[in-house]
C-alpha cells in the first residue's frame, strides 16, 4: 500500500496504465523512483484519444520511464534483490526486479461490510445497479457515486449525490446523465478530455489540430509540448469532443465542454475573443482553423500550416 510506505524505493513498478496508474507511475517518477509502467493493452490509457495515449508515452520515456504495454501480469516472486515481476507479452514470458509494485487496475465497491441484503438491495460485482433516477432495485435507497459504477470521478460523485438526495426528498422526477463529463489526468504532462475520441467519431466528423508551440503563452511560459484536438460533425457543427495534451489541460478542457453543453457550434467558437495571451486561445484556434477547412469561412491560416510553393529548378540548357 502507497499509502503505508515509510521510505521511497528505487525502483518501482506499477501494473495498469490506465488515469491512476499513469498519475502514480508520474508521481513516483517525479519523486526520483525508476519506473516500470505496465498496461495489458496495447496502448496506455487505452480509453482516450490515441495521439495523447502516444504523446503520453513518449513523453513518460522521455523523462526516463520504462512502458511495456500488452503485458499480463503472471505473479510476483519475493527474491534477494527485491521482488520479481513476471509477465507475458506477446506470449514471450519476461520479468523485471524491483523494489516495490503497485497494482492500479481498477477498484471495487466497497459493500461488503454494509449488509446490503438484509434490505434486499441487489449487488452486481461489487456495486449497486441503479436506474436513472439513481435508485436501487429498493425504490427508497438511492446509490450515487463510485459505488453504482457509473462515471469513476469526484465530479460525477458530487454531481450524483446532489440529484439523489433531491429524488429522496421530491420523489424521483430528475435523471442523471454523464453526457458530457470532462476529465483530466494529473501526470507530467497533463492531459484531458471530453466527448467523443476522433475513433468514436468515426465517419461524419473533422478535427483540428494546434499545437502548443503556436500559441505564444506556452512559448512564453516553457511549456511548448502539447496540443489541443477538436472533434466536430461534419453535418451539423456541433463539438463531439476534444483532447487536450500539455500544461493546463484540465483547465482548458472546462472550456470546450461548456461549449458542448450549450449547443454551441464550431463556427460559434470560433469567434469567441478569448483573452491573449493564454493557452485556451488552443480552443479558439482550432475551431478557426476547422471552419476554414469546412469553407464556412475565410479565416487566414497559422503559421506553421503554411506550405512554402514547390520550386521548380529550370532544366540545365
Amino acid at each position: 500500500d502507497i499509502w503505508t510506505l515509510q521510505q521511497l524505493p528505487a525502483s518501482v513498478a506499477v501494473v495498469g496504465g490506465a488515469a491512476t496508474g499513469c498519475q502514480l507511475a508520474s508521481i513516483l517518477e517525479d519523486f526520483g523512483c525508476q519506473v516500470s509502467l505496465l498496461e495489458f493493452a496495447p496502448r496506455l490509457i487505452p480509453q482516450e484519444d490515441e495521439e495523447i495515449a502516444l504523446a503520453l508515452a513518449s513523453d513518460f520515456q522521455r523523462q526516463g520511464m520504462t512502458v511495456i504495454t500488452g503485458a499480463a501480469t503472471e505473479r510476483l516472486e519475493k527474491t534477494a534483490e527485491g521482488i520479481q515481476l513476471h509477465y507475458r507479452q506477446q506470449e514471450r514470458p519476461a520479468s523485471l526486479t524491483v523494489g516495490a509494485v503497485f497494482f492500479a487496475v481498477g477498484w471495487p465497491g466497497n459493500v461488503d461490510t454494509l449488509n446490503l441484503g438484509a434490505a434486499g438491495v441487489v449487488t452486481k460485482r461489487s456495486y449497486i445497479p441503479v436506474n436513472d433516477y439513481l435508485q436501487s432495485n429498493v425504490p427508497h435507497i438511492f446509490a450515487a457515486g463510485d459505488i453504482n459504477g457509473q462515471s469513476m470521478l469526484v465530479q460525477s460523485a458530487r454531481y450524483e449525490g446532489r440529484i439523489a438526495a433531491e429524488n429522496a426528498v421530491l420523489g424521483p422526477y430528475h435523471r442523471f446523465t454523464h453526457e458530457i463529463v470532462p476529465s483530466g489526468s494529473f501526470t507530467d504532462p497533463e492531459y484531458a478530455s471530453v466527448g467523443l475520441t476522433e475513433a468514436q467519431a468515426r465517419q461524419q466528423f473533422d478535427c483540428a489540430v494546434v499545437h502548443y508551440n503556436d500559441l505564444l503563452r506556452p512559448v512564453a511560459d516553457g511549456h511548448p509540448e502539447g496540443f489541443c484536438k477538436l472533434v466536430v460533425d461534419r453535418r451539423n457543427r456541433y463539438i463531439l469532443g476534444a483532447h487536450v495534451m500539455g500544461e493546463y489541460s484540465v483547465e482548458i478542457i472546462q472550456m470546450v465542454a461548456a461549449c458542448m453543453a450549450s449547443g454551441m457550434r464550431v463556427e460559434q467558437v470560433a469567434e469567441l475573443q478569448l483573452a491573449y495571451p493564454t493557452f485556451t486561445e488552443a480552443v479558439g484556434m482550432a475551431a478557426q482553423k476547422l471552419v476554414r477547412e469546412l469553407g464556412l469561412a475565410p479565416l487566414p491560416q497559422l503559421w506553421s500550416d503554411i506550405k512554402a510553393p514547390s520550386v521548380q529548378k529550370a532544366m540545365p540548357s
